[in-house]
């Protein structure tokens, strides 16, 4: 079988995807399994060889990150449900003062979308998005970008934001130093999107029309304090690093009981149930009343039906990366790019193709991991710090285009009142920056580490 006809193969399994899924609006997993299914028969496998292989990736991706995903799809239910979210925006603005609101409402966005999801992150505090541009008369386009471009930046780079999770777990990439990382990489990322945003916020201004009146019961509403609203993301994230540091080879904190408590607690499942505890306790004390809020019907039984999709899509991901292994397609890569250092472009190209054609930053990000998958010896990623690095790549990629395919395009859109026709003018080309931005980041990284 010619080296060209498996090329050829992959476009057709790659243009298939895109197809099933931007055409035909066939959800994900399924567009990802009948994908590897056409690309396995293409080449020659038979059914029972193809759904083999597909099922022990699917069974293998599941195994390492589905209980991840589904302990932080509830943790970040919880953490909105109880006004938790709100709770660490107002903290963040009263530190940056109304005069930096647009930086306040980044850095919001920075943070909170770490847990909750953009789309019910910009509905719950777009209202304060408004408030603060009709106090401080700064334009609308200004705040929105600030805000969603803000949550953008965390939500493809930060685990436990499904996205970045998934690609870790896909590729096997150090979890502790994928947050670390992305985290530093956000910086940059969400500094560009601020200042496009006040550029072309001064070019396309406007304030909200009108403010929702906070009535007697809203002010009456239980929140969680400052502290405890920051505690479900910050324990984990702690325990995670520390276990990270605790593992080097300079061994700073020794063999002994402090070596294994860490190594313990900032076991990625164990620190997000620790964090999923807290977020609970403040659940409880918030909605004493509700008790059903563990239960099939309550909240975390919501959150579970929403992790269940994400949790498919990313074990047809790795099942697609591993259909794909059965190939020569490492040989093949081998042989093109022998002497050609494309590197990160490689994961970034896939990520970006897939993210404009479908809307989907994240499956955008995890097919590039599952194309990348069988290639990261080739491409020298694979040392522990270069599969962080090809997971930022992947995740750089799919930061653009952001446009009208994408649902949270209309909910940014409609929430906070700007017209379709500034959007189109407005979003696409600070994602494009956004992505480039991640790029120079991931490449410095890429200098210094490989």
């Amino acid at each position: 079988m010619s080296s060209a006809y498996i090329i050829v193969c992959i476009v057709v399994a790659i243009a298939l995807l895109v197809f099933l899924t931007v055409k035909v609006k066939l959800h994900p997993f399924f567009a990802l399994t009948a994908s590897a299914i056409a690309f396995g028969l293409l080449i020659g496998h038979n059914i029972n060889d193809i759904m083999t292989s597909y099922a022990e990736g699917l069974g293998s991706t599941i195994s390492g990150i589905g209980v991840v995903i589904a302990i932080g799809t509830v943790m970040g239910a919880l953490m909105e449900k109880s006004g938790g979210a709100e709770t660490m925006a107002d903290a963040i603005l009263r530190l940056t003062g109304k005069k930096h609101a647009a930086l306040g409402l980044a850095i919001t966005g920075y943070f909170v979308s770490i847990p909750v999801f953009c789309d019910s992150a910009f509905v719950l505090l777009s209202p304060l998005a408004k408030r603060m541009s009709r106090d401080t008369g700064t334009s609308m386009t200004t705040m929105a970008v600030a805000l969603a471009m803000g949550l953008h930046a965390t939500h493809m780079l930060v685990p436990p934001t499904p996205g970045p999770l998934s690609v870790a777990g896909i590729l096997g990439a150090d979890l502790g130093m994928v947050i670390l990382l992305g985290m530093v990489v956000s910086i940059p990322v969400v500094a560009v999107a601020l200042l496009a945003g006040k550029a072309l916020g001064k070019k396309y201004a406007f304030l909200p029309e009108e403010l929702a009146i906070e009535t007697e019961e809203d002010k009456q509403k239980k929140h969680p304090g400052s502290v405890e609203a920051f505690l479900p993301i910050l324990v984990p994230i702690a325990l995670m690093l520390l276990r990270t540091v605790a593992t080097l080879e300079s061994a700073p904190f020794g063999a002994g009981f402090a070596y294994q408590a860490l190594y313990a607690l900032g076991n990625t499942d164990v620190a997000l149930l620790i964090g999923l505890v807290i977020a609970f306790i403040t659940y409880r004390r918030v909605h004493p009343e509700d008790h059903k809020v563990w239960t099939f019907d309550g909240e975390v039984g919501d959150a579970l039906k929403t992790a269940g999709q994400i949790v498919l899509i990313v074990g047809a991901g790795g099942a697609f990366a591993t259909v794909l292994k059965t190939s020569d397609l490492e040989t093949i890569v081998t042989q093109t790019f022998s002497g050609v250092s494309l590197g990160i472009l490689v994961p970034f190209i896939i990520g970006a193709i897939f993210r404009t054609a479908i809307g989907s930053g994240t499956v955008g990000m995890i097919t590039a991991a599952s194309m990348l998958l069988p290639l990261v010896d080739v491409l020298g990623f694979n040392s522990p710090i270069g599969l962080v690095i090809a997971m930022l790549a992947c995740a750089s990629g799919g930061f653009m285009v952001f446009h009208g395919n994408d649902d949270f395009f209309w909910v940014v859109t409609s929430t906070s009142g700007m017209k379709p026709e500034v959007a189109y003018k407005v979003f696409p080309i600070i994602s494009v920056l956004q992505a480039v931005t991640s790029l120079v980041c991931v490449f410095i990284l890429q200098m210094i580490f490989l």
